[in-house]
């Protein structure tokens, strides 16, 4: 569609919202001037858009169908779907479920959402391709919270129920992915965490979850909630199969993406040694500590610290204040995170990557004609960020900012005496499956994501693994480890699987 000449009224009106005074005068010669720049704007639009993630046309592929309710009691699944990988890899005949904010080409992509549903991407996400690549199968897309805007297991969809015990959720926001493993259903499983999304629902669901080190797996093709929290993540049964998926998704690729730009990547599978003789792990007090925590599923924690004690490593006790405060600082940082986010429709901007244009596009039609469609936690954010942004100028989004750089260092101050940070992944058991409570009541759930949060804006790396049953449910102790030695991260996990 070419580019309409503005007209003074528009301009008018923009300039109002931008808070500049003009004059009748500037109005004119802006106006000329706008209309000769469309040449530009052309100029952008005449090249062909090059297919960056390329491969799709020559796989098996079978378009998305929607799981009936009879083959999903734990409305685990939104879709079904067929894309063949590679004969051969190092994930040959592994059968993969996606996180439904990942594209893969021609299967629907909800996001967990009435709001995009019916959505269907011509590109597959970078870990898509890595993926099949390898020769992994993608045999459907999980559900998730609406937009993964929370953390309980609410999709618009339906409630993701828990496999252990169908009275309780999942968590979220990647709770579909990790019920597919907890049952069976696939080898192993893609989230996306921007705030515990992997690992709340991993310790829910007793099984393994990792949030890589912020910038080791690409996120071009996933749709998030702010480029700078954004991380996919590996989901499975045990630790060594997420090893084995992390060393196939890993490496970025911010300017081709077809190729790994240098971060430090590893086969992670080949460090898992089972030797912890000479970790010390340090147990985070803060993370203990917090309100409204269920002290069986701390004593459930700490004897899986214990255990690693047994192993061999050194376990010390250890503080940052800071950590208290770490989830406000992220809250306040989100909601203009997302502000941007939604006003680049749905990607933000300065991303140093391939733009996903069909998704702009339809997102950006789809939020017009049905935003009170969007769930109730992103339109409070939106509207907190909109209100700071235009009332108080940043100055509280400028300061969490700068606070997330001081709570960055004050970790890493402790990992300069320790290994690993040890806590609960979340302090609580699983919500319960309450139909009663509506998505404004469940605005008030906030005591998940307590010890998730911070590690998504410092960028250390984050696991998730079983700890054991507190009345039947699971639970989770999370190691946090310096940025890109996930490998020591999963090593330390692995040994509690031998326990």
């Amino acid at each position: 569609m070419p580019l309409r000449p503005p007209t003074k009224a528009i301009f008018a009106d923009l300039g109002d919202e931008l808070f500049l005074d003009l004059t009748d005068e500037e109005l004119e010669y802006f106006v000329e001037l706008a209309t000769a720049k469309r040449d530009a704007y052309e100029t952008v639009m005449r090249y062909e858009p090059t297919p960056r993630l390329g491969g799709t046309e020559r796989r098996e592929r079978s378009g998305g169908t929607r799981v009936p309710p009879e083959e999903n009691p734990h409305n685990a699944w939104v879709s079904a779907c067929y894309v063949g990988g590679d004969d051969s890899g190092d994930l040959s005949d592994w059968e993969i479920g996606i996180k439904d904010n990942v594209s893969v080409a021609g299967v629907e992509m909800t996001c967990g959402s009435q709001v995009v549903a019916g959505y269907v991407p011509n590109r597959d996400a970078t870990i898509v391709t890595r993926l099949l690549e390898a020769g992994a199968d993608i045999v459907g897309k999980t559900n998730m919270d609406d937009m993964a805007m929370t953390s309980t297991g609410h999709s618009a969809f339906g409630p993701i129920t828990n496999p252990h015990d169908d009275a309780y959720l999942a968590g979220g926001s990647s709770g579909g992915s990790a019920v597919a493993v907890a049952r069976g259903e696939v080898d192993a499983a893609i989230g996306s965490d921007q705030g515990g999304s992997v690992r709340v629902p991993a310790a829910f669901c007793g099984i393994v979850g990792h949030k890589p080190t912020y910038g080791l797996v690409p996120y071009t093709g996933c749709i998030g909630i702010e480029h700078a929290i954004d991380h996919p993540g590996p989901m499975a049964a045990d630790v060594e199969t997420v090893a084995r998926l992390l060393t196939v998704i890993a490496g970025s690729n911010e300017r081709d993406l077809r190729s790994h730009a240098p971060v430090p990547t590893e086969r992670y599978e080949n460090a898992l040694d089972g030797d912890i003789s000479d970790l010390t792990i340090g147990v985070l007090e803060e993370g203990f500590d917090i309100d409204g925590a269920n002290e069986a599923v701390l004593e459930t924690v700490r004897d899986s610290i214990d255990d690693l004690e047994a192993a061999g490593a050194t376990i010390e006790d250890v503080s940052v204040p800071m950590h208290a405060d770490a989830k406000d600082i992220h809250d306040v940082c989100t909601s203009e995170g997302l502000l941007d986010a939604m006003l680049g429709e749905g990607l933000g901007h300065g991303w140093k990557a391939w733009y996903n244009q069909s998704w702009i596009e339809a997102f950006g039609k789809a939020r017009r004609a049905q935003s009170n469609d969007l769930p109730a936690r992103l339109k409070l954010l939106l509207l907190m960020g909109a209100y700071t942004n235009s009332e108080y100028h940043s100055r509280y989004y400028a300061q969490g900012m700068n606070l997330v750089v001081e709570l960055t260092e004050r970790y890493d101050a402790v990992l300069e005496t320790v290994d690993l940070l040890a806590m609960p992944t979340a302090v609580t058991k699983p919500p319960e499956h309450d139909s009663d409570r509506d998505q404004y009541d469940r605005l008030q759930e906030t005591d998940l994501l307590h010890n998730a949060t911070p590690f998504n804006r410092t960028g250390h790396p984050g696991i998730s693994i079983p700890a054991g049953p507190v009345d039947g449910l699971p639970t989770g102790l999370m190691l946090v480890g310096h940025r890109f030695d996930d490998a020591t991260v999963l090593n330390a996990a692995s040994v509690l699987e031998s326990r």
